[in-house]
């Protein structure tokens, strides 16, 4: 009947989607990258080939600790200022993801809630556990509450936020590279500041000399560098098919009405914005309107 919401049959383990696949091949030029740097360290430390490919091998599978729960926890309160909820906190969560897993046919004891400190309505996924919410969206009503956490487990189902952790993890060597090289060419354009402040031309040229050529190091290491322009707009598409994908896992639960519901009242505190072309194609989330247009045309 037209109007009304038929819940589908519950999906039970993960399978990932084109979301995350395409997280994987997006991931892989600073995968590689990040392979580099491990080699040259591991070459300066000892020039032995074995010794080489071996440390790059256990840096490889150095990601499996990404799947320990004490890990995650770490990488939770660490980097999200998250904390696990207080009793009242649980008293209302716990019920309510109990629910929503209950409908999706999995086992809530696989996933932990947390609650980030932050006083704006937000909620998110990460890694291969976790499941938080923001303090102003522990108060909102259950119902709504409830469709925000289907829509997170939609992440976790379709192996987003797994994907997600595991590029952040391999991608750490590549970035120290950046962030030191950076911090070098700073410190080396500062010396030539002062070259140039007492008159060394000389000098000063050296400096840049110098910066140029770090930078040429860099993307020597990094040739990822050079496919930013065009790998930026297509992680952020494929990160915005990932929510329209949890979405739609959340309304095959059942909670497509409610989910509706929230994502109207964030367009009415939109104010009718409308977000330039280029925030449009660079933005992680699709914008509010097309969410709620695509959720009532699978009613």
């Amino acid at each position: 009947m037209e109007g009304t919401w038929i819940p589908r049959e519950p999906r039970r383990g993960v399978r990932p989607d084109a979301s995350a696949v395409l997280g994987v091949l997006f991931a892989l030029p600073a995968l590689v990258s990040s392979a580099v740097v491990v080699a040259l360290v591991a070459r300066l430390i000892w020039a032995a080939p074995w010794v080489v490919w071996t440390v790059v091998a256990l840096w490889v599978l150095s990601g499996a600790v990404t799947f320990l729960p004490s890990v995650e926890s770490l990488l939770a309160r660490g980097m999200f200022d998250m904390r696990r909820p207080s009793t009242v906190e649980m008293t209302r969560l716990g019920p309510l993801w109990e629910s929503v897993c209950a409908t999706a046919g999995v086992d809530s004891a696989r996933y932990v809630l947390w609650v980030e400190q932050s006083r704006e309505l937000n909620a998110f996924a990460a890694g291969g556990r976790t499941v938080a919410v923001t303090r102003r969206a522990v108060e909102l009503p259950a119902r709504a509450l409830e469709a925000i956490l289907a829509h997170e487990l939609g992440h976790h189902l379709s192996g987003h936020s797994r994907v997600s952790l595991l590029a952040w993890w391999y991608e750490l060597p590549a970035r120290a590279s950046i962030w030191l090289v950076g911090l070098a060419t700073r410190a080396v354009l500062l010396v030539g500041r002062v070259f140039a402040r007492f008159g060394s031309a000389a000098g000063a040229l050296a400096s840049v000399l110098v910066s140029l050529v770090l930078l040429v190091g860099l993307i020597a290491l990094n040739p990822w560098l050079l496919l930013m322009p065009l790998l930026s707009p297509l992680l952020a598409w494929s990160s915005r098919l990932g929510e329209y994908r949890a979405d739609a896992t959340a309304a095959g639960f059942g909670y497509g009405p409610a989910l509706v519901d929230v994502l109207s009242g964030w367009l009415a505190a939109e104010h009718g914005r409308r977000r330039p072309w280029r925030v449009r194609m660079l933005a992680s989330h699709p914008a509010t309107a097309d969410r709620i247009r695509r959720l009532r045309a699978a009613r």
